[in-house]
């Protein structure tokens, strides 16, 4: 395994964190079960609940610095304003769900924490 900074961004990529030779995702976020170069098993890291959180930790940051802006400046935004600001922050979130899933992945693969079997 890499240091800790190439691991984390090769999984931020979407790369194995293990090899940067195959991809980490099947599909949005559907992880292959193991690297097809080097036969990491990513799928049996328990990826589960901190990449929502992180992705929304970070995103949420983003948008209350934007709501303090618009409140202080008496900014009300429009009914057409506010349907882009929200679409805008839908992308945001899945974009930023995409990278802090594959960070998590890579942080879990150089820990060597697996799923356990049942």
């Amino acid at each position: 395994m890499p240091d800790w900074p190439t691991t984390i961004r090769r999984g931020c990529l979407g790369h194995c964190p293990a090899c940067n030779g195959a991809p980490i995702f099947d599909g949005y976020l559907k992880v292959h079960d193991k690297c097809s170069s080097c036969g990491a098993p990513l799928g049996e890291m328990p990826a589960d609940d901190a990449p929502p959180y992180i992705a929304m930790l970070v995103v949420l940051h983003v948008l209350a610095l934007f709501i303090v802006l618009f409140y202080k400046a008496d900014f009300r935004p429009g009914l057409v304003l506010s349907g882009f600001l929200l679409f805008l922050l839908a992308l945001l979130c899945m974009a930023a769900l995409r990278v802090a899933k594959g960070a998590v992945i890579g942080i879990l693969l150089k820990l060597g924490m697996r799923r356990e079997r049942v």
